[in-house]
């Protein structure tokens, strides 16, 4: 499947509020509860929250369109270690980007669409000068760690991310750029 990537706009908040509510619980342990999910989602990924995103100083969403013009994967980027400055101490890149969110709708998954959106997400912070780009996800999230390992990034450490309420054990990455 061919998409093509660009940075979001405003018509696109409404289709990647949709589509962060229903690739966010892919990426949560088994045992988390829909209640705390839920929680996350609404405080967020909502339509208000992207349409945050897309007006805050130091975020970037690239959106990844298929052949319609859908919107069918993301990525929300942050400057620096501004979305969790604890794993600054783990990080080796002097200048780096985080990645708050990279999902791809689960109809395309093993298509080669994650490749493409982590293509531009490189390029994007090569162009904000980044040395490295930086992430996190759930220590039991095999298929996410696989990618990511499997694509350049180095397991530099763990944080303690709270999703709802409940506090989830995840593994920080880095990829030198």
């Amino acid at each position: 499947m061919t998409v093509s990537v660009r940075p979001a706009c405003p018509d696109d908040v409404p289709a990647l509020s949709d589509l962060a509510a229903r690739t966010f619980p892919l990426a949560c342990p088994p045992g988390l509860a829909a209640a705390a999910i839920d929680a996350f989602v609404a405080e967020n990924l909502s339509e208000a929250a992207f349409a945050e995103y897309l007006r805050a100083p130091g975020h970037t969403v690239l959106v990844g369109l298929d052949k319609d013009g859908e919107v069918r994967a993301y990525a929300l980027l942050v400057d620096g270690t501004g979305m969790d400055p604890e794993c600054a101490s783990v990080l080796t890149g002097l200048s780096t980007v985080g990645v708050s969110k990279f999902y791809v709708d689960p109809a395309l998954h093993g298509l080669g669409v994650a490749g493409v959106l982590l293509d531009a997400t490189v390029a994007t912070a090569r162009q904000a000068g980044a040395s490295s780009l930086w992430l996190a996800t759930n220590v039991d999230n095999a298929r996410a760690r696989t990618f990511y390992v499997r694509n350049g990034f180095v397991e530099r450490g763990t944080r303690v991310f709270t999703v709802g309420g409940t506090e989830n054990n995840d593994v920080v990455l880095e990829k030198p750029l």
